[in-house]
């Protein structure tokens, strides 16, 4: 129904009261102005009565939306004031049968309305004694903190947390930004509902005393605000996706030797295990021939296996080596020690062989003959796990009785010691 036509049922009733209310009137309100109202609007004085009778109060921006319908809560709500004021009782004498009947269809049919509202007062004014309550307890926790004595202790601890707290912010790197979440549709707004009287406001406190619990508010403020951002930079994302980074496989802990030749402590890039292969020079006794011409040393061919990560940066190495010129064999153990490891890796030795050849130019009997040996040498990395090597070996004989051992003096017997330096050079596959 429009609102015209409530107003003009309201009007009636209200001029109905207004003439039984001898005993109790109804005390007068002022008079709104409602802007959509000018003076001299047909309506106005209807209005301006029912307003004064405190059955409309209009809307909180001072209109009164003459043309709007009537919803059933402000029905109700009319009715409920007629009720409270007790207008309604004191008037039905004077009302017709067909007028209460009329007051009490619509007030049957707005029941539920009138219902609602009736709880509604009675929470605001629950909700009135509970914030009457928490001023109380306010207030008398403000007296509290007027009376306190400043602990100057908690300043400084403040202080000190957010300053470490802030050299932390400073240090930690931001993490990467997660992936965005699909947006939820909104909902449907739902309708207005009338205001409520704004309530009484409440007392201002005293205020604290200068430069205490402001200054620890504040240093507790700062420090929940840095706690709370280092918490968030560590667990904004819920999935982040990392790439653990390759471990060096080297660490530089010497001199540079150019660009190519790096010292380096250790080498992560194989199991140490390595064959190989090689050819040398020994430069005592026997002298022999390249290319039809005399040299002062004799040719050897050889094959090495060794690893070199063993126990305590020790590695291990065997070698096995074939003279043409004296047809010997010989072989030898050494434990090896690698003075760095990477592009090019200094390395020294100490072992123990044997020599089996034969007794000499006219004699085939096999003789053995053992020596002490001795190696310091290189390795250059090539390419891949693949390495070039060049060393100086030198072998002191314990005794005498081949002639693997190249010695040609002729004072020398089968007990005579004797060394022989030599050359090598070679490749090296790591495994």
């Amino acid at each position: 129904m429009k609102k015209f036509v409530m107003i003009a049922a309201t009007m009636a009733l209200a001029l109905g009261v207004a003439g039984a209310q001898d005993t109790a009137p109804v005390t007068s309100a002022t008079v709104t102005n409602f802007t959509d109202i000018p003076a001299g609007h047909w309506a106005k004085d209807a209005v301006d009565l029912i307003t004064q009778k405190g059955l409309i109060q209009g809307f909180p921006d001072g209109t009164f939306r003459g043309n709007e319908n009537l919803t059933r809560y402000q029905a109700a709500l009319i009715f409920a004031r007629l009720l409270q004021t007790g207008a309604l009782t004191q008037a039905a004498p004077a009302l017709s049968a067909e007028d209460l009947a009329t007051i009490t269809k619509g007030m049957q049919d707005v029941s539920t309305e009138l219902a609602a509202i009736g709880s509604r007062v009675d929470d605001l004014e629950k909700a009135s004694t509970d914030q009457q309550g928490r001023v109380t307890a306010l207030e008398d926790k403000i007296a509290a903190m007027d009376s306190a004595t400043t602990d100057t202790s908690s300043v400084d601890e403040l202080t000190s947390r957010i300053d470490a707290l802030e050299a932390a912010m400073q240090n930690m790197p931001e993490g990467p930004a997660g992936p965005a979440g699909a947006d939820g549709a909104a909902g449907p707004v739902g309708p207005a509902g009338p205001a409520g009287a704004q309530g009484p406001a409440g007392p201002q406190g005293p205020a604290g005393p200068a430069g205490s619990t402001a200054n620890v508010d504040a240093l507790t403020a700062r420090v929940s605000a840095l706690e709370a951002r280092g918490t968030t930079s560590t667990t904004t994302n819920s999935t982040v996706t990392t790439t653990p980074a390759t471990p060096a496989t080297t660490v530089v802990i010497g001199d540079t030797m150019g660009s190519d030749m790096t010292m380096m402590a250790d080498d992560q890039s194989n199991s140490g295990l390595y064959v190989g292969v090689s050819t040398g020079a020994i430069f005592s006794g026997e002298k022999g021939s390249a290319f039809g011409k005399s040299v002062p040393f004799v040719s050897s061919f050889g094959a090495t296996v060794g690893a070199s990560k063993v126990l305590f940066g020790l590695g291990v190495r065997a070698n096995v080596d074939y003279v043409p010129q004296t047809q010997a064999i010989q072989a030898d153990v050494n434990a090896m020690y690698a003075l760095g490891v990477g592009r090019l890796s200094p390395y020294v030795g100490a072992g123990f062989g044997l020599s089996s050849s034969a007794v000499s130019a006219t004699d085939s009997t096999k003789a053995t003959d053992y020596y002490v040996n001795g190696i310091i040498g290189a390795d250059f990395k090539v390419v891949g796990n693949l390495s070039a090597f060049g060393e100086f070996d030198g072998k002191y004989y314990l005794s005498n009785k081949g002639s693997g051992t190249n010695n040609t003096d002729a004072a020398a017997t089968s007990t005579s010691k004797s060394f022989s330096p030599a050359a090598k050079i070679g490749l090296k596959y790591y495994f």
